[in-house]
């Protein structure tokens, strides 16, 4: 399969300019992307269930941790580089060649530091086993800096077939891998070893599907090209750690607060709240940019922002909600006793989800809008106002105890509830986020908030039945003695079985809106080069 060049003039080029023809071709990547990413999430989601039989959560947080130390490396050196490749889809093949250049050099760099300075940054995190861990996962990242290049090439062309199949393929071999080994006794060191087989199944897969030519063959690096890769870049680039630091610095915060293993419940209840919106949402925002950038005017831009929106809360929120309706009984059915405190965590962290994917579309429009100012400026407040609002919530039993509101500390029970606190103070955090960018998209377009929020609320509201059936089932069930596996499995069916006619007549709009375009999709198929 290989790939159209951006600047081809050619009949499929021009066809896909086309009135509808991009809308189709952006939800068949949607339908290709999130299918393959759903099979691959199951996979892991096995995986990550199998993997607590082998591994304390003391361990766990430990990977975790030093996980979130590397990717911070990574992160801060990206400077906005592999969003330039796909928000600048007409800038030519000397552009993607002058962002992969400084994408692997600042790379190796930032990672080859990190590794270098493992032993203080333990210290400093107060977790002095990540540094084991710390040289794996640095090599496994510097591996995916070079698959990172070669997925956005495919996602800037719209290659979303591709694109999914070899990030599932990288999943699946690292949940298999990493179940397999932490099974031999590997304990943490299985998933650095995991990761680096990831890592060298994108690059092999990748390298087999992208031009070598779209990337790798030399272009002579100029000043001016330099300057405009990092003008666009480094706001971006600030935005994208601020990001990452709004998904992950909690668990340093959460590791240094409580302790490691409390930071491995915390790690693996967000991960699980939050498949919903990497999957889908994430996934989405990935179709959205090229979609958005090949775009040829505002007001259609504007239309598929509002479709977006609706759709994707349609889709998201009532896996998220619904996730945090059986949490009780699903980690019952696969975690033992030493994970049990998953539960209220997860059930608390849903809501994290329900949000999470209306910031991802709003990034995705102000990329295209040549906005990375305005979205370094959300993100950057999203971070700080994350961190301070967990640690504010995490020492409220300290607040009232020092105001002298011993009682309402006490009914409250803030001092054992804590944790389950500083969860809380995360969905306030994306939530306020995402009133951010709608704020700043009604400044840049004009799009009233009024004319965002309203289509959201009809998905939402549907979503309240299916809450009441999963719960009005776990009662009629109570004290039964049906196996815990089957209980789970009565209230999933509950929930989709209540959701689905729930969302057709209290969202007509949204469900009829996604229909027309899955049907739309499926009779127009693009032609297979394109796939």
């Amino acid at each position: 399969m290989q790939s159209v060049p951006v600047d081809s003039k050619s009949a499929s080029a021009e066809e896909r300019q086309k009135p509808g023809a991009l809308a189709r071709r952006a939800v068949l990547g949607a339908v290709w992307t999130i299918a393959t990413s759903v099979g691959s999430r199951a996979v892991g989601l096995i995986g990550t269930l199998l993997i607590t039989r082998f591994l304390d959560p003391d361990v766990y947080g430990e990977a975790s941790l030093a996980a979130v130390v590397v990717l911070t490396a990574f992160v801060i050196s990206t400077c906005g580089l592999s969003q330039y490749i796909v928000s600048k889809p007409n800038e030519g093949r000397a552009a993607v060649f002058h962002a992969t250049f400084y994408f692997l050099l600042l790379g190796a760099v930032a990672l080859g530091l990190t590794v270098l300075l493992r032993g203080p940054i333990s210290r400093l995190i107060h977790a002095p086993g990540i540094a084991l861990y710390i040289p794996g996962l640095a090599l496994a990242m510097m591996l995916e800096r070079v698959a990172t290049v070669q997925d956005r090439i495919l996602v800037r062309d719209m290659r979303f077939r591709a694109v999914g199949l070899q990030r599932s393929l990288g999943d699946i071999v690292y949940a298999v891998l990493s179940v397999s080994l932490a099974w031999a006794g590997l304990g943490g060191a299985a998933l650095i070893w995991a990761a680096i087989a990831r890592s060298v199944v994108r690059v092999v897969s990748l390298s087999a599907t992208t031009p070598r030519r779209e990337w790798f063959e030399p272009c002579r690096i100029t000043w001016k090209r330099t300057r405009d890769l990092f003008a666009f870049g480094l706001p971006m680039s600030i935005a994208a750690l601020a990001g990452f630091g709004s998904r992950r610095w909690d668990n340093l915060v959460i590791g240094r607060h409580f302790g490691k293993g409390v930071a491995g419940i915390y790690n693996l209840a967000y991960n699980l709240a939050d498949i919903p919106a990497t999957q889908i949402g994430e996934t989405i925002g990935d179709v959205l940019v090229p979609s958005f950038a090949q775009m040829d005017s505002d007001e259609r831009r504007r239309k598929a922002l509002l479709l977006s929106m609706r759709i994707l809360v349609l889709i998201v929120a009532p896996l998220a909600l619904g996730l945090g309706a059986i949490a009780p009984t699903l980690v019952s059915t696969f975690f033992d006793e030493r994970w049990s405190r998953v539960a209220n965590m997860l059930l608390v962290l849903s809501v994290l989800s329900v949000v999470r994917p209306i910031g991802w579309i709003g990034s995705s429009y102000l990329q295209v809008k040549n906005k990375p100012r305005a979205i370094m400026v959300l993100e950057v407040t999203m971070t700080v106002g994350l961190l301070s609002l967990i640690m504010l919530f995490q020492n409220l039993y300290r607040i009232t105890e020092h105001l002298g509101l011993y009682s309402l500390s006490s009914a409250l029970e803030l001092r054992r509830y804590a944790p389950l606190w500083a969860c809380g103070a995360v969905g306030l955090a994306f939530t306020l986020n995402s009133l951010g960018f709608m704020a700043v998209i009604r400044r840049v377009d004009g799009l009233s908030l009024r004319t965002q929020i309203v289509p959201l609320l009809p998905p939402l509201v549907a979503c309240a039945p299916m809450v009441l059936a999963v719960l009005g089932i776990r009662h009629a069930m109570a004290g039964s003695a049906l196996p815990i596996g089957l209980k789970l499995a009565a209230e999933m069916l509950a929930g989709g079985l209540t959701f689905v006619p729930s969302a057709l007549l209290l969202a007509p709009s949204s469900s009829r809106d996604l229909l027309t375009l899955l049907k739309n999709a499926r009779r127009r198929r693009m032609p297979a080069e394109n796939g």
